[in-house]
């Protein structure tokens, strides 16, 4: 395989704010920044026609769907409960969110959160169905951890730090991460489903989840590369001679050094296998040449 059919090597690099950080033109920093700004039309809608109403409008529950209210089934997952609701999702949305987006794409990006929230969805209404309960579910919960699963699986060896209880800190390596809390949301969907309390939608989570694992099994295998094609093909006008620019085939001969496509071939293999943070600074380098002789 050369290395100018690798999508890895097709990606421009995208000007913005933040350096190798989040770029204010990002998918991420866009999500949180609506996310913020409905919290906020949340307050004040509110405080002008009660409490919950906002919730009653763009909320998911199975009395919404029975009243034609699909919208619901994405607006919940830019709904919060309270501060602490909005702050602990876009923290972890900011932190893996811009990993993710920078192996993705800005548009598989937003196919996986989008598609974490209509799984995370599904699944709470499949529960909530065998329950026969009107709950009301909001937060964006089931698209960061779909996004969060998706990062474990892209970054395995790349160890992350958190704060237990926001006091003890533990380093654990993403993949051992994500079945630690895919064990935690399973117990507590078993004990909501024994009839315990639960304010936290451990099937929307759970949804999610699965989201993120069959994104990155699509990733791998090509899947999902409809999603780098332009929604619009521009037409070009007819040429002096009366033809079409579609009339004519333009071949463009690029030649490689044949150990440099070797090379990149072997990386970017590891980068499949283990993940863009198990790479050296000299491999790194070795793709920023290759990626410079395509200009």
């Amino acid at each position: 395989m050369s290395i100018y059919d690798r999508d890895y090597m097709n990606r421009r690099p995208r000007r913005g704010f933040g350096g190798s950080g989040l770029r204010i033109t990002s998918p991420v920093s866009a999500l949180i920044l609506f996310n913020v700004a409905v919290f906020f039309a949340e307050a004040v809608f509110d405080r002008i026609n009660g409490s919950g109403a906002f919730f009653g409008i763009f909320g998911l529950s199975l009395s919404a769907l029975e009243h034609g209210r699909v919208w619901t089934l994405i607006t919940y997952s830019f709904l919060h409960a309270d501060i602490l609701h909005i702050l602990c999702n876009m923290v972890g949305l900011y932190y893996i969110g811009k990993y993710v987006e920078r192996v993705a794409g800005a548009r598989k990006f937003l196919a996986l959160y989008f598609g974490g929230a209509l799984a995370g969805a599904a699944l709470w209404l499949g529960m909530s169905a065998l329950g026969q309960t009107r709950e009301v579910l909001v937060g964006a919960s089931a698209s960061v951890m779909a996004v969060f699963s998706a990062f474990c699986l892209l970054y395995p060896p790349m160890p992350i730090t958190f704060l237990l209880f926001f006091v003890l800190p533990i380093s654990m390596k993403p993949l051992t991460m994500l079945k630690v809390a895919a064990g935690f949301e399973i117990l507590g969907l078993l004990y909501s489903l024994a009839g315990g309390g639960a304010v936290v939608a451990y099937s929307a989570h759970l949804g999610g989840i699965l989201a993120g694992l069959g994104f990155v099994a699509l990733l791998r295998r090509g899947g999902l590369s409809f999603l780098d094609k332009p929604f619009f093909e521009k037409r070009s006008a007819h040429s002096s001679r009366g033809g079409r620019a579609s009339d004519y085939v333009f071949k463009v001969d690029i030649s490689e050094p044949k150990d440099l496509s070797k090379e990149v071939d072997r990386i970017l293999d590891k980068i499949n296998t283990d993940g863009f943070a198990s790479l050296t600074q000299d491999e790194r380098e070795t793709l920023r040449r290759a990626k410079d002789a395509l200009k």
